[in-house]
């Protein structure tokens, strides 16, 4: 009679398996707390995919977890390099690659994400009217933990679109980014259809802060975000 190999470790494996069956009341994995200085999700969890639960709890990294540059000091990346990190939005465990990210980090240059723009058949009655313009605006900076390390983390202030605010007339198209962190900050998003080019102005309540425009959708957006963050501008 075969016997099945037994490891000593397994009990408690199974053990720790069915305490973390199941989800929070807010939706989220058991064994997943808010970190206090990032509030990103940190502990260990399940993966969503119960295929994969033989593997085991996995590690969940927030970003004060962030492998930091030799010579500039700063995170090399938003979280540490070979780490998961859990997606609340997307109900996912992410994978930080350590080589991809690695090598974008450059020291002394912008963090820049660039924005996926909107696609005429994501929805019937707004998306044809809004193709083309981004779907959101990222700004990326690197501020002083709020704790007693005051160690540096990546921060990003994210501008959402306004449908409300959308305007057209003859010449032009135009739209509100406004951040989802109550501000006097904004992002105004133009397509001046005669000369066939997109202009973007940042503004804090009524003063101009940025202004780039150009016919090439990439090239303006990457100009817009890569100003990166203003000293008082509220991210998280």
């Amino acid at each position: 009679m075969t016997q099945i190999p037994f490891d000593d470790k397994q009990p408690n494996k199974l053990r720790e398996i069915l305490e973390l069956t199941g989800r929070q009341e807010n939706g989220v994995p058991k064994g997943l707390g808010r970190c206090p200085v990032c509030g990103d999700w940190v502990g260990r969890c399940l993966w969503p995919d119960p295929l994969l639960w033989h593997r085991g709890p996995t590690r969940i990294s927030c970003r004060c977890e962030a492998n930091f540059c030799s010579k500039c000091g700063e995170p090399i990346s938003e979280y540490r390099l070979g780490g998961n990190v859990y997606n609340e939005a997307r109900d996912r465990i992410q994978h930080i690659p350590g080589k991809f990210f690695g090598l974008q980090h450059h020291c002394g240059k912008p963090r820049i994400e660039l924005p996926a723009s909107i696609q005429p058949f994501w929805d019937e009655r707004y998306s044809p009217v809004l193709a083309g313009f981004p779907v959101q605006l990222v700004y990326i900076g690197v501020r002083p933990r709020n704790d007693e390390t005051r160690k540096p983390i990546v921060v990003k202030a994210r501008y959402s679109f306004d449908p409300g605010s959308f305007f057209e007339a003859a010449s032009v198209k135009e739209m509100q980014y406004v951040s989802n962190i109550p501000s006097d900050f904004r992002v105004d998003v133009a397509w001046e259809k005669k000369s066939k080019r997109w202009r973007t102005s940042k503004f804090d309540g009524r003063r101009l802060l940025f202004y780039a425009t150009g016919e090439d959708f990439g090239t303006v957006m990457k100009d817009t975000v890569a100003v990166g963050l203003e000293p008082d501008e509220p991210a998280m």
